[in-house]
């Protein structure tokens, strides 16, 4: 990670008022620390600006909705490992506190919209976006990602999804002018994987933009194409496989 970026995260501070499109505000970072194939953990605070409703997002955008392609095969008995090449950037995470749902029912309940979906696009080639504070320390981040959409399950009531949606997820990719990247996300969120079939749970930020809800335990990888969907800790992995196998058998999904 560059000195730039690491002297960026150091010193956010929230503002006295938020940027007029931000959900959630960052608070210090701070206790830098090596984690794994170069992956570096800022713990700081994430606070929310007003109500805290959970949308895992620094940032409000428009949804769009265009036209239908094909969704991996679901019923494939081999499923290789997707990976992109960002995975080997290094990785700045930011603690956030957030509504946690810890059961299938809470988090349908917390959801305006729950899909199975692909992403489009390799993580790359997504629209990664961040902001920055007159005195150049980040604001906010967050990345549009394209949906392949195969099944909606719950939608608000007026909403045509239709077949493509764009989401919002926590994490971004921000590109110094020296060239050199930085991938930075919210308390250890890993974007979904191009082609990868999940099923997620988003809302809406006010903006009519849908963004993740519950961080990483807001979307699940169905064909076992990421690695990354699954957590390494052994008892936040225990929770998330828990919360999918409910998840899995509420809504009939594979």
């Amino acid at each position: 990670m560059s000195n730039k970026i690491k002297q960026e995260v150091e010193k956010i501070d929230i503002p006295k008022e938020l940027h007029k499109r931000s959900e959630i505000g960052i608070l210090k970072a701070k206790n830098e620390r090596q984690r794994s194939r170069k992956r570096k953990n800022v713990k700081g605070i994430v606070v929310a600006a007003g109500l805290l409703v959970s949308i895992g997002i620094l940032s409000l955008v428009n949804n769009n909705f265009v036209k239908n392609s094909t969704t991996p095969d679901s019923d494939q008995n081999t499923v290789a490992v997707t990976e992109s090449a960002t995975d080997s950037i290094d990785t700045v995470d930011i603690q956030a506190k957030y509504f946690v749902y810890e059961t299938a029912e809470k988090l349908s309940q917390g959801a305006d919209i729950i899909l199975v979906a692909s992403p489009i696009d390799d993580f790359a080639n997504r629209e990664h976006h961040s902001t920055k504070f007159e005195d150049g320390t980040i604001q906010d981040f967050y990345t549009l990602t394209n949906l392949n959409v195969e099944r909606i399950i719950k939608q608000p009531e007026g909403i045509n999804i239709g077949s493509q949606m764009q989401v919002i997820e926590p994490v971004s990719i921000i590109t110094e002018a020296d060239k050199q990247q930085t991938k930075v996300a919210v308390d250890g969120y890993r974007e979904m994987k191009q082609g990868r079939r999940y099923i997620m749970f988003l809302k809406n930020n006010g903006m009519n933009g849908y963004s993740i809800i519950n961080m990483n335990n807001g979307k699940f990888n169905l064909d076992g194409g990421d690695a990354q969907d699954i957590p390494t800790n052994t008892n936040e992995k225990a929770f998330k496989e828990r919360l999918k196998k409910d998840i899995q058998s509420k809504f009939n999904v594979k």
